[in-house]
């Protein structure tokens, strides 16, 4: 039940979900955070499911012949060796909300996509494209730091 609603919350486009949430809530910060976490969300959701999965099926079982209750098996096993999954799906969910900030900008929420909205209303293409590489920045730092490295 849940894979068609991740489906439908990332391909359905942005403005549609969003048409709602500005009815709901009005301009502000609110559906700028809705918007985001729509689009964002599945990505972790995923990714964290995928690495669970992928969880060697003998590593379950062993985990489970030594009396590991359910719940032990999985914060215990799958989750461990879901790690670099998860991290990724984090590391996801942080650049789809970083590809977002100039919509929830748009509608009214502060941060990052207040100049780009700025420059989009003054034609300014110097301060679009500075304001541009200043998200793309705090992106590249962010994918830096939650890196997560393979162990050899």
């Amino acid at each position: 039940m849940l894979t068609p609603l991740l489906d439908l919350m990332q391909t359905l486009p942005t403005f549609v979900y969003l048409i709602p949430v500005l009815v709901l809530f009005g301009l502000g910060m609110v559906p700028g955070l809705v918007a985001t976490v729509i689009f964002a969300m599945p990505a972790a959701i995923r990714l964290t499911e995928l690495g669970i999965r992928s969880t060697p099926t003998a590593l379950s079982e062993a985990a489970t012949a030594f009396g590991a209750t359910t719940m032990q098996r999985v914060f215990k096993v799958e989750l461990p060796w879901a790690f670099p999954q998860i991290m990724a799906g984090l590391n996801q969910t942080i650049m789809l909300s970083l590809s977002m900030v100039v919509i929830a900008g748009l509608v009214g929420a502060p941060g990052l996509g207040v100049p780009v909205v700025r420059a989009l209303n003054s034609v300014n293409a110097a301060l679009g494209f500075e304001s541009g590489a200043v998200i793309v920045a705090v992106a590249i730092m962010l994918d830096r730091m939650l890196r997560v490295e393979a162990k050899t």
